[in-house]
């Protein structure tokens, strides 16, 4: 947990709250080249104490002038949980960043960082993957009440932060068509131990410990892959089965979609600011162009993989991965068709 409670130019104060319940943090202080000191987290915050947060209180941190000379002149300021390395705040001149909340839904396992990395930097406050973190953080970065500039992006179960998010937040999404994102899923976790616990974090890789298992087994032939689908354990289905229907109309990662999951999950996506499908990313990046006012050809494209198409269209072949995804196919078939009319009718009305 964290908060920047006053940033006067010549002083900020907020408070820094550990994983660790009786542990002392630390705020890591950078001017945006080079680190200029780590400042311990000694003043009390009584109301962390009482709310069961933190045993002693004393994570408030006070940075002036005596700890930072010129403080007010440092216009690119940034802090640091010196602990995890997470970004709890940066200073950038008003003209320079964007003034909106934006909350990116990652729907990707492998995520679409390249493009938060090109959005991010327009703004003041800027989190990717916050699902790394834990529930209480990814919390926290939507609680950040004293910034107008945030952008975010992270694979959560939407409707267990749907309070945090819809008041104040443009939502937005790029769907991947469902054969293909689960040939990505599959292709990812194939490989994840090569990159490490950073793309998914400890907690994904404990929770996707069946789907690893079952997707490091699967081998370039269509008989072991058809094989391997027929007889997949109970916990890959989990870890596999329609994950953006999770994602949109289940409030645990665990809770399987109820019936009416699909109208839930297109009830809301109607509440997002922009949504895309990455068959039409050229539509998706100029409808973000236009919610950031800036120009499309600033934004990254959407990478393209060989390996996933190929995949995805021998699971096309298989009834079984047919199943494991029809809530996902769905929604897709719905969120697709209704982009294709509003383009149909868009281009109908420019030849009028």
């Amino acid at each position: 947990m964290f908060n920047i409670e006053v940033d006067a130019g010549n002083r900020i104060v907020g408070y820094l709250v550990p994983d660790s319940f009786s542990g002392s943090p630390s705020v890591r202080i950078s001017d945006g080249r080079q680190d200029l000191l780590v400042l311990p987290c000694q003043e009390a915050r009584p109301a962390l104490i009482t709310a069961g947060r933190h045993a002693t209180g004393r994570c408030g941190f006070t940075i002036d002038e005596t700890i930072i000379s010129g403080l007010s002149q440092e216009r690119g300021l940034e802090l640091y949980d010196n602990e995890t390395n997470i970004l709890i705040y940066r200073r950038r001149p008003s003209s320079e960043v964007k003034q909106k909340r934006i909350f990116r839904l990652e729907t990707h396992l492998f995520p679409l960082w390249r493009l938060d990395d090109g959005i991010g930097r327009r703004f003041q406050h800027f989190h990717k993957g916050i699902e790394r973190h834990g529930r209480e953080t990814a919390t926290q970065v939507f609680l950040l009440n004293n910034s107008s500039s945030l952008y975010f992006s992270g694979r959560l179960i939407f409707k267990a932060y749907e309070n945090y998010i819809n008041e104040t937040f443009n939502c937005i999404a790029l769907l991947h068509d469902p054969y293909s994102e689960l040939a990505e899923r599959l292709l990812t976790l194939k490989h994840i131990r090569k990159f490490g616990d950073e793309l998914l974090g400890v907690r994904d890789m404990m929770a996707y410990g069946a789907a690893i298992t079952f997707a490091e087994a699967i081998e370039n032939d269509d008989k072991v892959l058809r094989r391997a689908f027929a007889t997949m354990p109970k916990m890959a289905v989990v870890n596999l089965a329609n994950p953006v229907t999770r994602q949109l109309a289940s409030r645990a990662p665990n809770e399987a979609p109820s019936k009416g999951a699909i109208a839930t999950a297109l009830d809301t996506l109607s509440s997002f600011a922009v949504i895309g499908v990455r068959a039409g990313q050229d539509l998706f990046l100029e409808e973000l162009a236009h919610l950031l006012g800036t120009n499309v050809a600033s934004l990254p494209a959407i990478p393209q993989f060989a390996a996933t198409d190929q995949l995805a269209e021998r699971l096309r072949r298989l009834p079984e991965a047919e199943l494991l995804i029809e809530q996902d196919l769905e929604i897709y078939h719905h969120v697709k068709s209704a982009l294709d009319n509003a383009v149909g009718k868009f281009g109908a009305a420019e030849t009028s």
